[in-house]
């Protein structure tokens, strides 16, 4: 018997059970033979406080030290400059207001400085620009074996090549993963794109998550580009970013799809490509490789986070869209105070995160109080 079984062992899953094996006995359940296979494993690993709506940038902001600080440091400086067209003024306009107040060295950047940051810019179409200089590379699979690391040190127990076929609720949870069966007492559903899946075994209502692929590619370039900031349209119509040697660029596309392991779309990345050379010298005619993942958002676009309003023993912690990485740090201790304590660590209820603003029964049910963990 566990306290918390824990369904998903992609970057979710892994930050709560690295934070809640210290209060308690868990159980990681991963259907893949390998953790972080889908999303996790396809990110951008950009960290930045410039992106997301609502809640995310606080998130992001008390999870940096995790990043920087301590004998491990997961972040290498990456600056990240948004740039506009004439025509997109208004749109960096608002982009300034919405973040400038919470990361107060975001720099405007005037035409006449854009090429000298990133010099293959073409600054006939790209007229003006936002710097964030303290974004950062991530390293996610530094990040993701940190809270391995722990999670075991700490007694947890992680089982891969495990997919959940059956949840029984009686006065604990029964599930059936592979060859385990596990019984708990509180259930975390940390599935990702499969998170309304995981309900439904369960019998619990479904959210309405909506997962989106989102096509990347990897190309060469004439030029190093090391030394280059991220750069990302103020629209979010594309972005590159230098990796090693190489540009990593997308057209930033959200496109429906069911819960899968997603594929590359030759149109996506073609597009991605036009939209790049339409605003660089760079002059992209082919890809070394291409990949894509699931980002999945809630019907709000904010991470569902709290036991379910119909049952208090079923935790959500999906929908984490394109921040997972960034903000797991935040998430897993978040998710270890709202099942252990029932209330959100003091330092991130200092920056404004509330329970509330997370709260999955803000879609279908009445706030329900959460139980201890143990």
């Amino acid at each position: 018997m566990y306290d918390v079984a824990i369904i998903g062992g992609g970057i979710a899953g892994l930050s709560a059970a690295a934070n809640l094996a210290p209060l308690g006995s868990v159980a990681l359940l991963e259907a893949e033979p390998i953790l972080g296979y889908h999303a996790t494993g396809r990110s951008a690993a950009l960290y930045t406080e410039c992106y997301g709506p609502g809640v995310i940038p606080r998130l992001t902001m008390a999870s940096r030290s995790f990043f920087t600080e301590g004998a491990e440091v997961f972040g290498t400086p990456r600056g990240v400059m948004f740039v506009g067209t004439r025509s997109q003024v208004e749109i960096t306009a608002t982009l300034h207001a919405q973040y400038s107040t919470m990361v107060p060295d975001l720099e405007r950047v005037p035409q006449h400085r854009i090429r000298d940051l990133c010099p293959v810019i073409d600054t006939s179409v790209i007229t003006h620009g936002l710097l964030e200089p303290r974004a950062m590379d991530l390293d996610v699979a530094g990040i993701e074996q940190a809270f391995r690391k722990k999670a075991i040190h700490h007694g947890a127990d992680i089982f891969v090549g495990a997919p959940v076929t059956s949840i029984r609720r009686a006065a604990t949870w029964g599930l059936h993963a592979g060859e385990q069966d596990v019984r708990a007492r509180i259930l975390v559903n940390a599935a990702g794109a499969w998170g309304d899946a995981v309900a439904l075994l369960a019998g619990i209502a479904p959210l309405g998550l909506r997962p989106l692929t989102r096509s990347a590619f990897l190309t060469g370039t004439a030029s190093d580009p090391r030394t280059w900031p991220m750069v990302v349209d103020v629209a979010e119509r594309w972005y590159f970013k230098p990796e090693g040697p190489n540009i990593l660029g997308s057209a930033a596309s959200e496109l429906p799809s069911p819960p899968m392991d997603a594929r590359p779309s030759e149109e996506d990345v073609a597009l991605g490509i036009e939209r790049i050379n339409t605003v660089t010298s760079l002059g992209i005619r082919s890809v070394v490789s291409t990949w894509a993942g699931l980002r999945t958002f809630t019907p709000d676009r904010t991470p569902a986070v709290g036991f379910d309003g119909g049952d208090p023993t079923f935790f959500w912690l999906v929908g984490q869209g394109g921040y997972g990485i960034k903000t797991s740090p935040a998430m897993g201790r978040l998710a270890a105070g709202l099942i252990s304590q029932g209330s959100v660590p003091d330092d991130l209820r200092e920056l404004g995160v509330t329970a509330a603003e997370l709260d999955p029964a803000r879609f279908h049910h009445p706030r329900h109080p959460s139980p201890p963990a143990r």
